[in-house]
């Protein structure tokens, strides 16, 4: 079997947080122009319909011109099977489940995560990219997400037969989140950073922020040096160069 390498693929998950969530999508692309013709043509329920309508409008009216959204499996598929080719065949989340050595264990880097039906089959799935961090395409109101991994959340752990680990593998923290612990992703500014209206110098600057931490709102797609967010009451942007800011999660 063709395998992938860890840190590619945990590179490769990262880079999507903040991406559309959309049934049966996978790095499906969307425009201003289009998204809410592709929407409304791929989820048929309204609700389901208007929050992933809304939660583009919100990274379009950022500045964002390209999206590509993803579900639970696409987010893992696309790049498993049209990128590194792994696999010749799309797969679900229960699919994906039976490429996995199962395990009692908890989870650690790279293991694949899974929620079952009474039945036994996988209907979601996310990956750990460490020891107590995941990544999943989580919903339409939420996108993809990186979080802290909880226990009551999954049913099954899976060790994927397809990965190559050149990552070391070291124990998961022996941490047990309560049962309100949430985690968000925000920016953390290290030092004077300026904040503008689009991302790119060239752009009107809104202030400068200094030593705080912002929240993340996703990254532009056009250029990706720069972070979306929120500073004083406006949408904007801010360089994601690691020497001025940098991603980190806490638990709310």
């Amino acid at each position: 079997m063709a395998k992938v390498k860890l840190s590619e693929f945990n590179t490769y998950l990262n880079e999507q947080v903040g991406q559309p969530y959309i049934w049966g999508a996978q790095h499906l692309k969307l425009t201003e122009s289009d998204y809410i013709s592709i929407i409304t043509r791929k989820e048929s329920d309204p609700t389901y319909r208007a929050s992933a309508i809304a939660f583009c409008k919100k990274l379009f009216d950022c500045g964002a011109t390209v999206l590509y959204a993803y579900d639970c499996s696409g987010l893992g598929m696309y790049y498993l099977q049209d990128v590194k080719k792994v696999y010749s065949h799309d797969m679900s989340a229960n699919g994906m489940m039976g490429q996995c050595e199962l395990t009692e264990s908890e989870p650690k880097r790279g293991y694949w995560l899974f929620r079952v039906n009474s039945d036994g089959r996988a209907t979601h799935i996310g990956y750990m990219v460490s020891d107590t961090d995941l990544i999943e395409a989580r919903g339409r109101t939420y996108g993809v997400v990186r979080r802290r991994y909880a226990k009551r959340d999954w049913h099954k752990i899976g060790k994927p037969k397809c990965v190559e680990w050149d990552e070391p593998v070291e124990p998961a923290e022996p941490t047990e989140p309560t049962e309100h612990t949430e985690t968000i992703t925000v920016i953390k500014v290290k030092g004077s950073v300026k904040v503008r209206t689009g991302n790119g110098t060239f752009s009107k600057r809104i202030g400068t922020a200094k030593n705080c931490e912002l929240p993340y709102l996703g990254q532009a797609q056009t250029y990706p040096n720069w972070y979306m967010t929120q500073f004083n009451g406006q949408d904007g942007y801010i360089s994601s160069n690691p020497k001025y800011t940098e991603l980190i999660t806490k638990e709310v």
